[in-house]
Protein backbone atom coordinates (compact mmCIF):
# COMPACT_ATOMS: atom_id res chain seq x y z
CA UNK A 1 0.00 0.00 0.00
CA UNK A 2 1.21 3.37 -0.90
CA UNK A 3 0.94 6.48 0.97
CA UNK A 4 -0.11 8.60 -1.53
CA UNK A 5 -3.17 6.89 -2.14
CA UNK A 6 -4.23 7.48 1.38
CA UNK A 7 -3.14 11.40 1.42
CA UNK A 8 -5.38 11.33 -1.98
CA UNK A 9 -7.95 10.11 -0.10
CA UNK A 10 -8.11 12.16 2.92
CA UNK A 11 -7.92 15.37 0.26
CA UNK A 12 -11.00 14.28 -1.47
CA UNK A 13 -12.93 13.60 1.75
CA UNK A 14 -11.98 17.46 2.85
CA UNK A 15 -12.77 18.49 -0.47
CA UNK A 16 -16.02 17.16 -0.86
CA UNK A 17 -17.87 19.59 2.09
CA UNK A 18 -15.52 20.51 4.87
CA UNK A 19 -13.17 22.24 2.58
CA UNK A 20 -14.77 22.67 -0.88
CA UNK A 21 -13.24 26.25 -1.40
CA UNK A 22 -9.75 26.01 0.45
CA UNK A 23 -6.61 24.37 -1.80
CA UNK A 24 -5.53 21.01 -0.13
CA UNK A 25 -2.03 20.64 -0.64
CA UNK A 26 -0.73 16.87 0.10
CA UNK A 27 2.65 16.06 1.40
CA UNK A 28 4.49 15.12 -2.05
CA UNK A 29 3.17 18.30 -3.59
CA UNK A 30 5.19 20.46 -5.94
CA UNK A 31 2.69 23.45 -5.81
CA UNK A 32 3.36 26.83 -4.42
CA UNK A 33 1.36 27.41 -1.95
CA UNK A 34 -0.34 31.09 -1.98
CA UNK A 35 1.27 32.69 1.27
CA UNK A 36 -1.73 35.54 1.52
CA UNK A 37 -4.24 32.87 2.39
CA UNK A 38 -5.24 29.57 4.36
CA UNK A 39 -3.66 26.30 3.10
CA UNK A 40 -4.37 23.26 4.01
CA UNK A 41 -1.83 20.13 3.78
CA UNK A 42 -2.34 16.61 4.46
CA UNK A 43 0.52 14.54 4.68
CA UNK A 44 0.87 10.54 5.70
CA UNK A 45 3.99 10.52 6.69
CA UNK A 46 4.13 6.87 8.24
CA UNK A 47 1.72 3.40 7.07
CA UNK A 48 2.08 0.55 8.77
CA UNK A 49 1.51 -2.76 8.14
CA UNK A 50 -1.31 -4.24 11.09
CA UNK A 51 -2.82 -7.47 10.03
CA UNK A 52 -3.59 -9.06 6.67
CA UNK A 53 -5.00 -6.66 4.30
CA UNK A 54 -5.30 -3.93 7.06
CA UNK A 55 -2.81 -0.73 7.54
CA UNK A 56 -2.58 2.01 9.68
CA UNK A 57 -1.85 5.30 8.59
CA UNK A 58 -0.12 7.75 10.69
CA UNK A 59 -1.60 11.10 9.01
CA UNK A 60 -0.91 14.82 9.76
CA UNK A 61 -3.25 17.60 8.52
CA UNK A 62 -1.52 20.97 8.83
CA UNK A 63 -3.03 24.38 8.60
CA UNK A 64 -0.73 27.60 7.89
CA UNK A 65 -2.22 31.28 8.13
CA UNK A 66 -0.52 34.43 7.64
CA UNK A 67 -0.75 36.20 11.24
CA UNK A 68 -2.14 39.13 10.39
CA UNK A 69 -2.84 42.15 13.15
CA UNK A 70 -6.27 41.80 14.67
CA UNK A 71 -8.40 39.15 16.15
CA UNK A 72 -10.10 38.30 13.05
CA UNK A 73 -6.97 36.31 12.10
CA UNK A 74 -6.80 33.92 15.14
CA UNK A 75 -10.33 33.25 14.75
CA UNK A 76 -10.72 32.21 11.34
CA UNK A 77 -7.49 29.85 12.59
CA UNK A 78 -9.22 28.37 14.93
CA UNK A 79 -12.67 28.12 12.59
CA UNK A 80 -10.11 26.10 10.33
CA UNK A 81 -8.96 23.99 13.41
CA UNK A 82 -12.33 23.46 14.03
CA UNK A 83 -13.37 22.35 10.93
CA UNK A 84 -10.61 20.32 10.81
CA UNK A 85 -11.62 18.40 13.79
CA UNK A 86 -14.76 18.16 12.35
CA UNK A 87 -13.83 16.45 9.31
CA UNK A 88 -11.60 13.79 11.27
CA UNK A 89 -14.72 12.34 13.23
CA UNK A 90 -15.53 8.75 11.75
CA UNK A 91 -19.18 9.40 10.27
CA UNK A 92 -17.78 12.27 8.10
CA UNK A 93 -14.74 10.71 7.15
CA UNK A 94 -16.77 7.59 6.05
CA UNK A 95 -19.79 9.16 3.97
CA UNK A 96 -17.04 11.22 2.36
CA UNK A 97 -14.09 8.73 1.67
CA UNK A 98 -13.53 8.17 -2.01
CA UNK A 99 -15.13 4.69 -3.03
CA UNK A 100 -13.38 3.80 -6.01
CA UNK A 101 -9.41 3.91 -6.43
CA UNK A 102 -8.88 4.37 -2.77
CA UNK A 103 -7.95 2.12 -0.10
CA UNK A 104 -10.97 0.90 2.05
CA UNK A 105 -11.45 3.38 4.95
CA UNK A 106 -11.72 1.57 8.34
CA UNK A 107 -11.83 4.39 11.17
CA UNK A 108 -9.92 7.17 12.95
CA UNK A 109 -8.42 8.31 16.49
CA UNK A 110 -7.25 11.53 16.45
CA UNK A 111 -4.03 11.45 19.02
CA UNK A 112 -3.45 15.21 19.07
CA UNK A 113 -3.54 19.01 18.21
CA UNK A 114 -0.88 21.93 18.37
CA UNK A 115 -1.23 25.45 17.44
CA UNK A 116 1.62 28.02 16.90
CA UNK A 117 2.30 31.31 15.69
CA UNK A 118 6.04 31.91 13.78
CA UNK A 119 6.95 33.97 11.78
CA UNK A 120 4.24 36.05 11.18
CA UNK A 121 2.51 32.60 10.60
CA UNK A 122 -0.06 30.60 12.39
CA UNK A 123 0.17 26.83 11.93
CA UNK A 124 -1.74 24.07 13.62
CA UNK A 125 -1.61 20.63 13.22
CA UNK A 126 -3.76 17.46 13.92
CA UNK A 127 -2.47 13.80 14.30
CA UNK A 128 -4.63 11.47 13.70
CA UNK A 129 -4.37 7.09 12.94
CA UNK A 130 -6.66 6.39 10.17
CA UNK A 131 -6.78 2.37 9.51
CA UNK A 132 -7.31 1.82 5.64
CA UNK A 133 -7.87 -1.57 4.13
CA UNK A 134 -6.38 -2.48 0.14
Amino acid sequence: MNPLSVESAIKTAFAASAFPTTTIYTGTDYEEMTPESLNLIVSVPQLDHVVGDTYKAQATIRIVSPALMGSDAKASMVSALNSVRDALANTYLAANWPSTGAPTYGGVWVSGTKMSQDNNTWVAEVEAVIGVSV
